[in-house]
């Protein structure tokens, strides 16, 4: 029993220390701090990074910017195909359901590329800063696809009424103003090689 006495003595005196040190109280204050201190900066960065002040290229951003590249490059590519196909099959006199399901396939590539325009502008701002390339879509690709729209659907509504050498020079315009377009396209995905084309 004497042993327990002394154990619990000096489990006491251990206790009574603690209880009585200023140290004591300082370092649960410090650890408190920096538990706390490290909880508030945690909290500091997500916030900043949401707001996008800070920006982590991780893999996770990389595969994004890979993502959106891709699915930019076959929006673009999926709407001048079937705006080169529509053309070339009213040119060449097609039968006319082709030429209205090659039509068809442009306005859903149209109405596709437009849902998406948007995200295009914020995509190419978060993914490509002071890249240039959000400009050179929203204030000359865009405009130029606007403009060939117009064509292709005064060629798709008066084609019959108009003769067949106007037609094939309405076509050969459409398609040369396709080519421009296409040119610019590549521009934004290689801005190096401006020679070279996306098609």
């Amino acid at each position: 029993m004497g042993t327990d006495k002394e154990e619990k003595t000096k489990v006491d005196d251990i206790l009574q220390f603690f209880r009585n040190t200023k140290v004591t109280a300082v370092l649960i204050v410090v650890g408190l701090f920096l538990v706390g201190f490290n909880q508030v900066t945690e909290a500091l960065e997500n916030s900043l990074r949401r707001l996008g002040i800070i920006k982590t290229f991780n893999t996770s951003v990389e595969t994004n910017r890979g993502q959106f590249s891709a699915k930019f490059v076959e929006n673009a590519w999926n709407r001048m195909f079937w705006m080169r196909a529509y053309t070339e099959w009213v040119k060449i006199k097609i039968p006319e359901s082709e030429q209205l399901m090659a039509y068809n396939k442009y306005i859903t590539a149209s109405e596709i590329w437009s849902s998406q325009l948007m995200n295009y502008y914020l995509w190419f701002d978060e993914y490509y800063p002071g890249s240039g390339k959000r400009e050179l879509l929203q204030e000359t690709i865009q405009p130029k696809l606007v403009g060939i729209g117009r064509a292709i659907r005064r060629l798709r509504f008066n084609s019959s009424s108009i003769s067949d050498s106007l037609i094939i020079a309405r076509v050969d315009s459409i398609q040369n103003l396709v080519n421009d377009v296409n040119n610019d396209f590549y521009l934004i995905v290689d801005q190096k090689q401006s020679a070279k084309r996306l098609l």
